[in-house]
């Protein structure tokens, strides 16, 4: 039995082009301080801060932060009207000027620093100009009181492909300061499974919450799942999985310090026999609450369409505009079948119907 799936995004434009975008970071949002020794781990002088935005037209997945359409990128701190420019403790680079170095530990003696990247966007089709702000957060966190960050990476990659690696692995580390601290420190980890609904299903375990099933060393799939590091087979990520561990700091006899800490890790499965590529009669926008279209989910294998006919099952879910599952479409959130009729009620402002196959 094989396991993929494909998403598709529909679009409902009122007259107005829209934008979206994100900053990416080369570093972590929390910058640790250790005050007894005054260190920054990461320390943003020797590792210089890189900030990167990108900006899509939504329906598209092109990024237009280096086309000619982007007139004008300019970058901020804080609350200040003032663009940075490249001097002293900051550097601008990149064809628009839009990537920005920061040089120095600028959040010396303040909790935090919020970075705003405002882009101008030029629209051809209407002339017009569109401004489109992007924002980033930072925080300064002092080694005092027992204050800890669980920060799980995984370094060996994130990727299965084509069989090229068998395992990889998830490391978590409760950071104290600029310190790992490894002293009385108990792991449990747990994958994202829909299928945990309640207290009694099957996995279940209450720190994890409804959504998580909680992992035992299984033969081929995980080991290591009381451990900082956990191992991870091919043969447990299909498509993908997000694991998710709890770290418990029990350093303190009188249980002062006892608390639980979490953090997340992503594994893609490039390897699967089977793609899923989803087509639409209608194309990916609605205008002016105008519009429908049929969306049909092909299944490819080694360059060929198989199951034309529908024989294998197909699990519908919309998230609507906001990215949350849309429990009340359909049957308790969700449709089946190969074909998928859409109308403008299915879509409000932007929808993305995701399909899982199984063959």
């Amino acid at each position: 039995m094989s396991k993929a799936q494909g998403q598709f995004t529909i679009i409902d434009y009122n007259d107005a082009l829209t934008l979206t975008g994100y900053i990416g970071s080369s570093l972590a949002k929390t910058q640790m301080y250790n005050p007894d020794n005054g260190t920054y781990n990461p320390n943003w002088a020797s590792t210089n801060l890189v900030l990167t935005p990108s900006l899509y037209v939504i329906g598209t997945t092109t990024d237009q932060i280096t086309s000619s359409a982007v007139t004008s990128v300019k970058w901020y701190q804080g609350n200040s009207t003032t663009a940075i420019t490249s001097t002293g403790n900051y550097a601008l680079s990149g064809a628009k000027s839009h990537i920005l170095t920061v040089k120095a530990n600028i959040m010396a003696g303040v909790p935090g620093v919020d970075f705003r990247c405002v882009i101008t966007y030029k629209d051809d089709s209407t002339g017009l100009s569109i401004t489109h702000p992007l924002s980033i957060s930072f925080s300064r966190v002092v080694n005092g009181g027992g204050i800890v960050d669980l920060i799980v990476t995984t370094p060996s990659g994130n990727v299965f492909k084509n069989n090229e690696v068998n395992t990889l692995t998830a490391k978590a580390e409760l950071w104290r300061g600029s310190t790992v601290d490894t002293t009385n420190v108990t792991y449990k980890w747990a994958i994202m499974d829909s299928s945990v609904t309640s207290s009694t299903s099957s996995g279940y375990d209450a720190a994890f919450g409804v959504g998580w099933r909680k992992l035992t060393d299984t033969t081929g799939k995980y080991t290591g799942t009381t451990t900082a590091t956990m191992t991870v087979y091919a043969a447990a990520v299909d498509s993908y999985a997000v694991f998710r561990c709890i770290a418990t700091d029990s350093d303190s006899a009188s249980n002062t310090y006892n608390s639980n800490f979490t953090d997340v890790a992503t594994f893609i499965d490039n390897a699967d026999p089977i793609q899923v590529v989803i087509t639409s009669t209608g194309g990916d926008i609605f205008k002016n609450g105008q519009g429908s279209t049929v969306l049909s989910a092909l299944v490819y294998q080694a360059g060929v369409e198989i199951d034309t006919a529908g024989q294998g099952s197909y699990a519908w879910t919309k998230y609507n505009k906001d990215g949350a599952i849309d429990t009340t479409w359909g049957t308790n959130g969700s449709k089946t079948g190969k074909t998928l009729s859409v109308s403008t009620t299915d879509v409000a402002t932007k929808a993305t119907f995701m399909v899982l196959v199984t063959i």
